[in-house]
């Protein structure tokens, strides 16, 4: 569009005239829209409602069932590796039966997008475990929505997919994760 007067536009072939109110309109629209787009991407680098999620497996590391409810909601889904499981079945496959393990936790946001009370969050876990049979690393790429109740953000849904220990990227600059006592 070639501006050819204060209100008059050329457009390929046809010349416009747009009236003050209409110039005006369209001056604000672009500044909203752009507002509006703006608000809703977060790109820090720990977006605030990704840190239930780290919450969740600092207590899954404790073993702590508690703990691992209390960062999600009540209708909590995971999609593990295929699977569609519940936090009681989360809660259980963490539990040590009889051959405890120590496991550390390690993240890389990727990214997240906020919407007013919902967020998500793209990331690369991993979690290093120690047991009496040595240490394994298993990496995971997975996402996470969250939404926030009563001013606290919460997992609802995280989506899981294993990777084969030479299938992620060697240059992921991992960050662990300690949850505070």
């Amino acid at each position: 569009m070639l501006r050819l007067s204060p209100n008059i536009y050329r457009t390929g072939v046809e010349v416009v005239k747009i009236s003050g109110l209409v110039r005006e309109v369209l001056h604000v629209g672009f500044w909203l829209g752009g507002i509006i787009f703006l608000s809703g991407v977060a790109e820090a680098e720990d977006h605030p409602a990704f840190q239930p999620v780290k919450e969740l497996f600092a207590a899954m590391s404790k073993h702590d069932g508690k703990a691992m409810q209390e960062t999600s909601t009540e209708d909590f889904q995971l999609l593990e590796h295929g699977e569609d499981w519940t936090m009681q079945k989360l809660v259980d496959a963490v539990q040590p039966k009889g051959k405890p393990y120590e496991r550390k936790n390690f993240f890389r946001q990727i990214r997240a997008r906020q919407k007013g009370d919902v967020a998500w969050v793209g990331y690369w876990n991993k979690a290093e475990i120690r047991s009496e049979s040595g240490l394994r690393t298993v990496v995971w790429l997975e996402s996470a929505v969250m939404v926030r109740e009563n001013n606290r953000w919460k997992v609802q849904l995280l989506h899981s997919t294993r990777l084969e220990s030479d299938n992620y990227p060697k240059n992921i600059e991992w960050v662990e994760f300690e949850a505070t006592p």
